[in-house]
């Protein structure tokens, strides 16, 4: 009997918890049903599961993709409450499989993916062509990433999460060896970095629609273009303080290019090598990457994070899982319930999993384990 499976939880703003359900649904690892007749409903991200409340999920399997590190977690209200209602994790990286581990919470493990037809790596020529139209020079070393650097809220204040202010520091010392490197940005929400490599004198170039304001619903670009100019870097420069992936890495080493990463989220599985905890680290990896092969990276993610093996994983994890459809009653029940939570939030009941979590939580019983993660991640917060 084949396993039918609501996806459930997509933004629809073509983003990364978007691509998520897109490239699970299109493994066809199980039949796409709707919510009141799913027995499994497979969400992108916990807070939708939320907002459809304890009544609409009764008689369901709820697995979730877990879209950040369960230390980020930890600071966000309402995490607490919807942990003992999903019945399996499914980490993105090791990171999060072993964080999940920590506190008591059942995982598995399924790797990201993105198209390797669209992100490839292209001719010399065709990159030389593009590095031109953006007025960057054979001798120019180009930096950069695609990330929203600035908040939704005020577009004048970093996020945290993604580090520009790290990014920064890191560009300033790496031009004391490299006197010709420039920076590339992208996409939405880049108003801070923009503003402060102005200041500090480091010449860039911003792809896109220059505003003041919130500039999301006019700066995503389609990921043929991200392509394009992932190519046209000489390495992609990440410096969160935490990711549940990020999609960069694997965009960036698809394309061909060198990637340096903090060591967050997968970036520890696909860059090994590749990752800094400091910043003359990081400098030291900028240089070495215009001299050091880097191909066996892009080799290796092919197969490690291919759609074919998210496929293979998706498959195992939903062999475990009921198939078939609910009943009418059922699936009326659910239906009418979902629809209910949209007016009256309905809480969800803790269960003796989430006591274990606190437990564990409280117990603390190793530094450097993960409520250490999650209290530096909440003091970044509230910088």
């Amino acid at each position: 009997m084949s396993l039918h499976v609501h996806f459930f939880g997509a933004q629809g703003i073509g983003w990364a918890l978007d691509e998520d359900l897109r490239w699970a649904m299109q493994t066809e690892a199980a039949v796409p049903t709707s919510f009141g007749r799913a027995r499994v409903i497979h969400s992108a991200w916990w807070p939708p599961l939320i907002r459809a409340g304890s009544a609409a999920l009764r008689d369901k399997v709820v697995v979730c993709f877990a879209d950040n590190p369960p230390a980020f977690y930890l600071t966000q209200p309402g995490f607490a409450e919807v942990a003992g209602r999903v019945n399996l994790w499914i980490a993105r990286s090791q990171e999060a499989v072993s964080e999940f581990k920590e506190i008591g919470l059942p995982v598995s493990y399924a790797p990201y993916t993105v198209d390797a037809e669209i992100f490839r790596p292209m001719q010399n020529t065709e990159r030389a062509e593009i590095r031109s139209s953006l007025g960057i020079g054979p001798e120019d070393f180009l930096v950069g990433n695609f990330h929203r650097d600035s908040l939704e809220r005020d577009v004048l204040r970093p996020k945290a999460q993604k580090a520009p202010d790290v990014f920064l520091e890191i560009v300033l010392k790496a031009r004391e060896a490299i006197p010709h490197l420039k920076v590339l940005l992208a996409g939405p929400r880049r108003h801070w970095l923009r503003r402060e490599l102005a200041r500090a004198g480091v010449p860039f170039v911003f792809v896109g629609e220059v505003r003041e304001t919130d500039d999301f619903h006019c700066n995503v670009l389609p990921r043929s273009r991200l392509n394009e100019l992932y190519n046209a870097l000489d390495a992609v420069l990440i410096p969160s303080r935490w990711e549940g992936g990020p999609y960069a890495a694997l965009e960036g080493l698809f394309a061909g290019r060198a990637v340096v990463s903090t060591e967050v989220g997968m970036a520890r599985d696909v860059l090994p090598g590749w990752t800094f905890t400091t910043v003359a680290q990081a400098v030291e990896l900028l240089v070495n990457s215009r001299v050091l092969d880097y191909s066996h990276l892009r080799k290796a993610v092919l197969a490690t994070h291919s759609s074919r093996n998210l496929g293979e994983h998706l498959r195992t994890i939903y062999a475990d899982l009921p198939s078939g459809k609910l009943g009418a009653y059922q699936a009326a029940r659910a239906t009418i319930a979902l629809l209910g939570a949209r007016f009256q939030r309905q809480a969800f009941q803790p269960d003796s999993r989430v006591a274990a979590m606190a437990l564990a939580v409280q117990r603390r019983e190793r530094r450097g384990g993960i409520v250490d993660r999650a209290i530096a991640i909440a003091e970044a917060l509230e910088t």
